[in-house]
């Protein structure tokens, strides 16, 4: 398929080209530009259309000033008969647009007109005609300006080569003309070149490669909606197919490669495709069909006079006759494939055609030669009047030498001179710079004094909203409590105790943070203090909003877990580690959980666990995973254990950890009463090996709930 961003590009410029050619409708230079450019643009997908273009600017050519635009129009012309197989008529258009090229004494236009003509002679299969065009072509262009002309020409005498067995010389030059192209980003000729490669490949009998270089070709063509490309290709993978042995990949490229070529009435090209369909139902064993398609392709070679279709058409029919068992007809086909053959690549023809190669070689050296005579010649005239000059310089030197020397000693007098002045100038500098320097430690005074005061502001604002938070946080819950009075005395008893549990925020772990913070502050480490703040203001919000609801989103929750162990690591200097992870198949955002359920394990596996007795691979592992029809949190610390804390010196640490595990039994015991199906667990111990501490909380599915709203 064509590629939708390169048919719009060509759309859009079509429509604007089509704007100009209104506004210019006197017939003259102007709409002659504008006619061209559209025959350039349509010519490879509405022949037609490029044809009436071009017949238009021919029909005022004596009314164009610039003769240019006239050849330049003669030779697309040309071109677009090519495509259809008008190879007479073609080759006539190319002499008008040579005559004024010639005329011009246009040497670029020269050189397109001398390649295109050679490209007409190859497509009759008149290689040597064709390669003393192409030479000659060579002769006019400059390497220069018209590198990729320079490029296409190469790549067709590789053809050539190609076409007379000489495979290796044929590649080379195919490969020399596909950089180029590149470089240019020339996707046209790009297309052309990797066809030729692909052929070279095809007669190597290396299929795979042919066809890995045609597939290249052919999406390169497409994605330029290069129609005329589009056709030739699906041609050339038909017979590669059919030489692999997969006819009906052969027939596929090849029926398509037909209905192509015959809307763009490119009846060479169809000669082409009609032998390779006929391939593809001999090997299919379809013979009568292979037959018609066999006399169809000769009939277009005969129409045409062109050998190559006629030789490949004979020896498809012979075969098919063969087949058929008709032997008088098999040897008359046979015969006349040789006969094709010999005149396509004679001895004679491919000698011509070497010494032609050897003769252009031998002429581009000796015009090299020439060339870098007259440069030498040139360099020694330049070298004597350089010496004369070198002399008169000398006798003008030696009359000035005395002036020279007196100037030196004024020099020196006014040179002794500018260093005094040059002193008093550093001196005076080193003066300013002391000033400014004075004047920028006095800003940068100002600046952190200024700075300090932002730093306590921020901090008592900080210290406020802290004390604003937790006394609305005591507000909010005295009103929960009232409107609960109201409800059922169950209801009204466990939701009580669960928002009175969910809502706490411990006002020591408050104010041990911002003694934290003070502390930074006070040793002047601005960034910390800054992102502890930041950190506490963000938790501190989380759990304003988490206050007031039984569930919250797991993503919320989640993040209030992090928030807080994140500001318990800071406050601890870092002293242990902690990873927080999720199962894959766990969208948190759709999870809905009891905010502040898991918050009292963490922290007591932070305070009772791993800070009691401080060691460096201290750390803190918090999962959620799915298991069955449940969701597990564990909370797992490496630290002294529970069975080991009673041992610490820590004022109330067993007592501390008993009464929040109480608190977790109570929300899970809570939970539990208002599940009809499955029962939520918690479990805590000693970790693997006896190590530290493992606390699991499995909550039933019921408390995860996407649809349902959040209750407050």
């Amino acid at each position: 398929m064509v590629r939708p961003d390169t048919a719009l590009g060509q759309s859009k410029k079509i429509d604007s080209l089509d704007i100009l050619l209104k506004v210019h409708s006197n017939e003259g230079n102007a709409r002659a530009l504008v006619l061209y450019d559209l025959a350039v643009i349509k010519m490879r997908t509405d022949i037609s259309k490029s044809f009436e273009h071009v017949e238009e600017i021919i029909s005022f050519q004596d009314k164009i000033t610039k003769k240019n635009i006239v050849a330049n129009a003669y030779r697309v012309k040309a071109i677009l008969q090519y495509f259809t197989s008008k190879f007479p008529e073609a080759l006539a258009s190319l002499n008008n647009a040579l005559k004024i090229d010639n005329a011009l004494k246009n040497n670029t236009g020269v050189g397109k007109d001398l390649s295109t003509i050679g490209l007409i002679y190859m497509a009759q299969s008149k290689f040597p005609e064709a390669l003393r065009s192409y030479l000659a072509a060579l002769t006019k262009l400059d390497p220069i300006k018209d590198e990729l002309d320079i490029a296409a020409t190469n790549s067709n005498i590789g053809t050539i080569y190609n076409e007379m067995g000489n495979l290796t010389q044929a590649m080379d030059n195919y490969q020399k003309s596909y950089l180029i192209h590149k470089k240019h980003k020339n996707y046209i000729n790009q297309v052309n070149t990797l066809t030729n490669i692909a052929t070279v490949h095809f007669k190597k009998n290396d299929l795979n490669e042919a066809i890995r270089y045609s597939k290249l070709s052919l999406k390169l063509a497409d994605s330029i909606a290069d129609l005329g490309a589009i056709a030739r290709e699906s041609g050339n993978l038909s017979g590669y197919y059919a030489n692999q042995m997969q006819p009906n990949l052969s027939l596929t490229y090849g029926l398509k490669a037909i209905e192509l070529n015959k809307k763009l009435n490119n009846e060479r090209s169809l000669g082409f495709n009609y032998i390779n369909v006929s391939s593809a139902y001999y090997k299919s064993g379809n013979y009568q069909q292979a037959k018609s398609y066999g006399h169809n392709a000769l009939n277009i070679g005969k129409k045409l006079d062109i050998n190559e279709i006629k030789r490949d058409a004979s020896l498809g029919l012979s075969e098919v006759y063969e087949a058929l068992k008709i032997p008088d007809s098999s040897l008359f086909y046979h015969k006349q494939f040789f006969k094709f053959a010999d005149s396509i690549g004679s001895n004679k023809k491919k000698t011509e055609i070497t010494r032609m190669g050897i003769q252009y070689e031998f002429d581009k050296k000796e015009l090299s030669y020439q060339q870098n005579q007259l440069l030498s010649d040139e360099q020694l005239k330049q070298q004597k009047l350089q010496l004369a000059l070198n002399y008169a310089e000398l006798q003008k030197g030696l009359q000035f030498r005395d002036l020279q020397a007196i100037q030196l000693q004024n020099e020196k007098l006014q040179s002794d001179e500018k260093e005094k002045q040059l002193l008093i100038a550093r001196n005076n500098e080193k003066l300013q710079a002391s000033k400014v320097n004075e004047l920028s430690q006095q800003q940068k005074l100002n600046k952190l004094e200024l700075k300090q005061l932002w730093l306590y502001g921020i901090l008592a604002l900080v210290i406020l909203m802290s004390v604003l938070i937790y006394f609305l946080n005591i507000y909010r819950i005295r009103r929960l409590k009232f409107k609960n009075e109201l409800q059922e005395h169950q209801y009204q008893l466990s939701e009580s105790e669960l928002k009175a549990i969910r809502s706490q925020m411990n006002p020591h772990f408050i104010f041990n943070v911002l003694n934290s913070i003070e502390a930074y502050v006070m040793d002047n480490e601005k960034r910390k203090a800054s992102r502890l703040i930041q950190k506490f203001a963000s938790l501190s919000r989380l759990i304003l909003e988490n206050s007031t609801k039984s569930l919250v989103t797991g993503d919320k929750e989640w993040k209030a877990l992090n928030l807080y162990t994140e500001l318990e690591a800071m406050r601890y200097d870092n002293a242990f580690t902690y990873t927080f992870s999720v199962e894959e198949n766990i969208e948190l955002k759709t999870l809905y959980l009891p905010p502040m359920l898991i918050q009292p394990l963490i922290e007591n596996a932070i305070l009772h666990g791993l800070i009691i007795d401080p060691k460096a691979e201290a750390h803190l592992a918090v999962t959620i995973k799915r298991k069955e029809d449940k969701i597990c949190i564990t909370v797992e610390d490496n630290g002294v254990g529970i069975e080991n804390a009673a041992n610490k010196n820590v004022t109330g640490g067993i007592k501390e950890i008993s009464m929040g595990l109480v608190s977790i039994k109570e929300r899970i015991d809570m939970i539990n009463k208002q599940q009809s199906g499955k029962l939520a667990t918690f479990a805590i111990g000693p970790g693997a090996n006896q190590r530290g501490t493992i606390a699991i909380i499995c909550l039933p599915f019921s408390i995860r709930t996407p649809g349902s709203k959040e209750n407050t």
